[in-house]
């Protein structure tokens, strides 16, 4: 009975979890039936139906919240705290899961894949899913018998949810994964090739030509050269809309009155605890330091342990170490707040003292009042900007204002006010010279300008200069560090030492010796792929290049290999594949999905909602 209770209870909570994609590609492909097909078809899909859709399939907002809430609430249990940062990163995250399920779905749907009985069969008693694993889990292993026993003895479970998740989720994609990985083959040559990269050392000495070796025989890009080069490539100079907007802030910082409070705080449980209050209960009520929980229902009392000098802030162990055994001190300030600090015992370990304590932390956090202050500032200025301008609100209540300029609709960060996304969404859907209301982020409370607006198009050539004399600059540089290099395998061809070449030219970087791996990095030469296919293909006492380099180009000495491993060989191989293939798979798959988000008809109409 008790192992059958223990199965009950463990598929009630997985089997949940198994179905949640089943039952939501279900609900989804009921939702789609009911829209408008002509304004799917056109791509006119209300952001008061949708969220997004892909190729026609609807993304409803229910469907986004609920998969984001999912997540926000699991980073939440684990202990963490969400961020509009952090937020906004777990948006996009839920929306590319979207995005590659329906994706996935579809393909499937394509590619005709069913799945057979015997399917289910062979999958169950040979190569169960982790998911199905874990619900026979003890002692964190998979229990091969338990799992066998319930899956051949008639009744012991329900078998048929999972046997509905196998064939309508699980197998199909399991099969579409199969059918992708087809053109991920790795060939003996490959895997010998990264066993060498991995296991054999090379011993090289080389010459490295630098665009730092170059800059004084490379001239700088004309005016005309620049104009030139930009209108033979406008499409790299594309540029989504940007909005440029002013910006007076208020951060969300507690004052001298949160600081206070926190003081007559730490004062009252001082009294209590001196007054004979047991310390582990008030620390447990009292304390802000996250490493104290244990549950949602028990603490640590703020013990410490035993520490010696050194081990904790200036402030605190002045204070701790300062105080006799059995002593309440406090409040203490370090960069975490106040501390209240209970020394429970003392003792000499060697030379040095110890002491044992606990403790009470108070962090200084802006209070209501304070926060209903920097509002108040907030709406007041937002007020006066509205009605007299912003740079009259500005004098009058003798604040400065920023700059934000080129925020992109998809941008995150604005300014140094860091993740304001409510901003962002603001600006691009302001007109332009309007003043916002109050917006507010986590760290600070804001008021915004529209200053101007650019345009979608291609940007102009005086915006591009830089980036085009940059360009040009690093591709005349490039060019005449491999003549140089050229020149100089001329050289040492001819018999001139690197040392020589060296000596006569201080530009260039010489390595007289260096031994690495291939899957390491040389001194100053780095890794490339081109260093790496020359020496895989060098011997002893060979002279290669130039060889480009992430900085140049370089001339290399092969001075010693050393040789190749055959018991390594035979003990690695089939490791070395197995990584390779994986390797090969996962490139193999996230291109076939860049494909499939490539040729999808996506709408997103997150900006309406975010």
């Amino acid at each position: 009975m008790g192992m059958m209770t223990t199965l009950r209870d463990r598929m009630h909570v997985v089997l949940w979890a198994l179905l949640a994609l089943f039952v939501l590609s279900m609900t989804v492909g009921g939702l789609v039936g009911g829209a408008n097909i002509i304004d799917q078809l056109l791509g006119r899909i209300s952001p008061s139906e949708a969220i997004g859709a892909v190729n026609g399939e609807l993304i409803t907002p229910d469907q986004f919240n609920q998969a984001v809430n999912a997540r926000v609430e699991a980073v939440r249990n684990s202990g963490g705290e969400i961020s509009d940062q952090q937020m906004e990163a777990i948006r996009e995250e839920v929306w590319n899961a979207f995005l590659e399920e329906r994706l996935t779905a579809q393909a499937i749907d394509d590619l005709d894949i069913r799945v057979t009985d015997d399917e289910i069969i062979d999958h169950l008693e040979n190569n169960p899913p982790i998911d199905i694993q874990r619900l026979f889990y003890a002692n964190n292993q998979f229990d091969k018998d338990t799992y066998h026993q319930a899956l051949n003895t008639p009744g012991m479970m329900d078998w048929a949810p999972i046997e509905s998740w196998m064939r309508e989720f699980f197998i199909p994609r399991f099969k579409l994964q199969q059918y992708i990985n087809m053109s991920a083959i790795v060939s003996q040559e490959d895997v010998k090739d990264e066993f060498i990269k991995r296991n054999t050392d090379f011993t090289i000495s080389a010459l490295h030509v630098t665009s730092e070796s170059v800059t004084d025989i490379v001239s700088p890009p004309t005016e005309a050269e620049m104009k030139k080069n930009y209108q033979s490539r406008l499409d790299d100079f594309q540029q989504d809309e940007k909005r440029h907007v002013s910006y007076v802030s208020w951060a969300k910082a507690p004052n001298a009155e949160d600081t206070l409070r926190v003081i007559e705080e730490a004062t009252s449980i001082i009294a209590q605890a001196n007054s004979g209050q047991d310390f582990i209960s008030l620390a447990n009520i009292h304390t802000q330091d996250p490493g104290n929980q244990i549950s949602p229902d028990s603490g640590r009392g703020g013990d410490l342990g035993w520490f010696g000098k050194g081990q904790m802030v200036g402030t605190f162990e002045t204070a701790a170490f300062g105080a006799k055994k059995g002593d309440v001190v406090g409040p203490v300030l370090s960069q975490f707040g106040y501390h209240i600090i209970k020394v429970e015992d003392m003792r000499k370990k060697g030379d040095d003292k110890e002491v044992k304590a606990r403790h009470i932390l108070l962090k200084i956090e802006m209070g209501q009042n304070t926060r209903s202050d920097y509002r108040r500032k907030a709406t007041l200025f937002s007020y006066d900007a509205q009605d007299y301008g912003f740079s009259a609100a500005q004098d009058s209540h003798l604040v400065q204002s920023l700059n934000a300029n080129t925020i992109g609709e998809k941008d995150i960060f604005l300014g140094t006010l860091g993740p304001f996304r409510s901003a962002v969404r603001w600006a691009f859907n302001a007109e332009m010279g309007a003043t916002s209301d109050p917006l507010e982020s986590n760290e600070y409370y804001a008021v915004f300008s529209l200053d101007s607006i650019t345009p979608e198009g291609v940007k102009p050539f005086e915006d591009a200069k830089i980036q085009v004399r940059a360009a040009l600059s690093r591709d005349r540089e490039n060019d005449a560090a491999e003549s140089l290099a050229i020149e100089l395998k001329n050289s040492v061809d001819s018999g001139v030492p690197f040392d020589a070449i060296a000596k006569d030219n201080k530009s260039i970087e010489l390595i007289p010796s260096d031994t690495k791996k291939l899957s390491g990095s040389f001194v100053s030469l780095g890794r490339s792929d081109q260093i790496t296919g020359a020496l895989l293909n060098a011997r002893n006492g060979d002279l290669i290049g130039p060889v480009k380099t992430y900085r140049g180009y370089s001339i290399i000495q092969v001075m010693e290999i050393s040789p190749f491993d055959s018991t390594s060989w035979l003990a690695q191989k089939d490791l070395v594949r197995l990584d390779l293939v994986r390797q090969k798979q996962n490139r193999v798959y996230q291109s076939w999905m860049a494909d499939m988000k490539n040729d999808a008809d996506i709408v997103d109409n997150r900006k309406y909602y975010f």
